[in-house]
């Protein structure tokens, strides 16, 4: 097992901010305003396919190489 020591509150390592928060404003704006935003929301996370959290745990990875190779430097423009 190997341990990656990243930066703190980094967004470009951070699952829901490059991918998660997209992805429900992309699926959120096909429910209707007489839904609450929690109902919608629990939903949409129930529905979201195990094949796209595997895509972006692959992106995770990649992202934490390319961290490591620009040691901690901002690096989001080389995805």
């Amino acid at each position: 097992m190997q341990i990656m020591v990243h930066p703190p509150y980094s967004p470009d390592l951070a699952p829901c901010d490059f991918w998660l928060f997209g992805y429900l404003k992309r699926n959120l704006d096909t429910y209707p305003d007489s839904t609450s935003l929690a109902t919608a929301v629990t939903k949409e996370l129930n529905s979201i396919p195990v094949n796209e959290y595997q895509k972006t745990f692959q992106k995770w990875i990649q992202r934490m190489k390319l961290c490591i190779e620009h040691r901690g430097d901002y690096f989001e423009h080389l995805m």
